[in-house]
């Protein structure tokens, strides 16, 4: 027998010694835990087949609804996910029991490649709680939410304007242009920088992001075996998106070791300085947002502790503080700049292909604004339709599908169902935005729903866009400014159209499933409004 088919045999019985083990690992867990309905699953693969019946990852997860009810069972991978649809089931769950169901289950492989289930969206517990307080706090401190920060978002939206402006009416793309605005103001309260809009690092840190939320979808299996990252080759893209990952980690790494150095306690100028100053504050055995030793309950490792709850196992990990600070980093840019990109990319392809709505939302602006000036925070109150299109275009396009995995703190019981702690949990937000219940017509464009017979603006409950609850997301606040600033300045100063020549189908963009709802790539063209006039 030669050495190659040797291994070869290895290989394979250990895949299906792998295989039976957890077949008999969650048929026992079956007889433990009354678990929601939910189709049936094949060892290893799961439920894959059901989600991977069309490439729009909306439509097998509405007939799952439809078949199974609310809350079902779906298994990805080799592991179960309870799945919560409808309004009124995530209210339930995760608003009025929301510490009951507070934490983040087991890290699955994009969290492992990303940051190692560290940060603050991947960490559950006292860890999270105090990782979350400590950065909304510092983040306030150099402005968050105030007109300080307001002033650095314009400051990116006047050179937003002038990078458009340099295309003279020619097609591009809309989707860098406002990645690097969008991620400069993040830059701007996490390390006090600012990229240019050619910058080669912060194309390479894009495209990193970009690579790891389009693989970050529930339709790949290797997602949720992180053990697949160790099989030869790189058949699943595992590899590749790890390199491109550790770019940008070596790049973060190489910003706090520059704050190490010029560190001065008197001269605190961004986040990253805040978090250096509190950490040489805490002692290392101290359980705060910096300690050294953290300790992590790791329900995949440990399932079949966690299953019979016969005994725990504690997973000891020796962390540096510097480690946490680059997790939090990677999380901020992520969360800050991510959804603030492809949000204001979907508009643009409504306003191009909207040219109705567009006029209606440039008079709003022109009567209550002007044009000398850009847009401000103090004038949302009387954009009411300008603010309906942004609430509509995160409705309609549902940058977020799926909201972040959730996991029970214990054992719980919810509708006759008995879940067992840190099972990973995902509330369907696609389930809330198209409901026709709560729409009438959700399947239709039409920002007038957020508009009242009075003209003021209208936010039902079931407007969920960035989820609801304690694990809501993070940067909001931050997002909404930026929305609203970015795209009315937008449409203050250029007409957005197609190419000349062409059109723009929603059947020729619509989209790209991943950690975000993202378009496919397309061209628009920007005419200045103040040429047309002159001309």
């Amino acid at each position: 027998m030669s050495p190659f088919q040797f291994g070869l045999d290895i290989f394979s019985t250990s895949l299906g010694l792998l295989v039976i083990f957890l077949a008999i690992l969650f048929f026992r867990r079956r007889r433990h835990y009354r678990l929601p309905p939910g189709p049936a699953w094949i060892p290893l693969v799961g439920n894959i087949r059901e989600l991977t019946t069309d490439p729009d990852l909306r439509i097998p997860l509405r007939r799952l609804q439809k078949k199974y009810g609310d809350i079902y069972t779906l298994y990805l991978g080799p592991i179960p996910t309870i799945v919560v649809c409808g309004y009124d089931a995530i209210k339930e769950i995760f608003i009025k029991r929301g510490i009951e169901f507070s934490d983040r289950p087991a890290a699955v492989l994009p969290t492992i490649i990303l940051n190692g289930g560290k940060g603050v969206i991947s960490v559950s517990g006292d860890i999270w709680k105090n990782q979350r307080k400590f950065i909304l706090v510092t983040l306030r401190n150099f402005g968050f939410g105030r007109s300080k920060l307001e002033e650095k978002i314009q400051t990116e939206v006047k050179l937003f304007l002038s990078e458009i402006g340099k295309f003279k009416q020619t097609p591009f793309k809309m989707m860098p242009l406002i990645q690097t605005g969008a991620g400069n103001v993040i830059s701007h309260l996490v390390f006090g920088g600012h990229f240019n809009h050619n910058d080669p690092r912060f194309k390479i840190m894009m495209d990193g992001f970009e690579s790891f939320l389009h693989y970050a979808t529930a339709g790949s299996l290797s997602i949720f075996m992180p053990i697949l990252r160790f099989v030869p080759g790189d058949f699943f893209g595992i590899k590749s998106i790890a390199n491109k990952l550790q770019v940008i980690k070596d790049f973060v790494n190489d910003l706090i070791e520059k704050h190490l150095e010029k560190f001065d306690e008197g001269n605190i100028e961004d986040f990253i300085d805040a978090f250096i100053s509190e950490m040489k504050k805490q002692n290392d055995g101290e359980k705060k947002h910096f300690h050294k030793y953290v300790i992590y309950h790791w329900n995949n490792i440990t399932l079949f502790s966690t299953y019979t709850n016969q005994f725990k196992t504690l997973i000891f990990i020796r962390l540096s503080s510097e480690e946490y600070l680059a997790a939090i980093i990677m999380d901020l840019f992520i969360a800050g700049t991510e959804t603030t990109s492809t949000t204001v990319t979907w508009a643009s392809f409504y306003l191009a292909t909207r040219p109705d709505i567009q006029s209606r939302i440039f008079e709003e602006i022109k009567a209550n604004v002007g044009t000398e000036r850009l847009p401000s925070m103090q004038d949302k109150q009387s954009l009411v339709y300008t603010e309906a299109f942004i609430m509509e275009v995160l409705r309609f396009c549902q940058i977020l599908i799926i909201s972040v995995l959730h996991a029970p703190v214990s054992d719980v019981w919810i509708r006759g169902f008995h879940i067992p702690k840190g099972m990973q949990m995902f509330p369907d937000i696609n389930s809330v935005l198209s409901d026709p219940a709560v729409w009438g017509d959700p399947e239709n464009f039409r920002p007038e729903r957020f508009v009242s017979e009075e003209g003021t603006l209208v936010k039902p409950d079931e407007f969920i866009p960035f989820f609801t609850g304690r694990r809501n997301c993070l940067g909001e606040s931050l997002a909404r400014m930026e929305l609203f600033l970015f795209i009315s300045a937008l449409v203050q100063r250029f007409e957005i159209m197609p190419p000349e020549g062409t059109t723009l189908d929603i059947k020729d963009v619509d989209g790209i499933f991943g950690g975000t709802h993202a378009p496919k790539p397309f061209y628009i063209r920007a005419i200045s409004r103040q040429a047309k006039e002159m001309n």
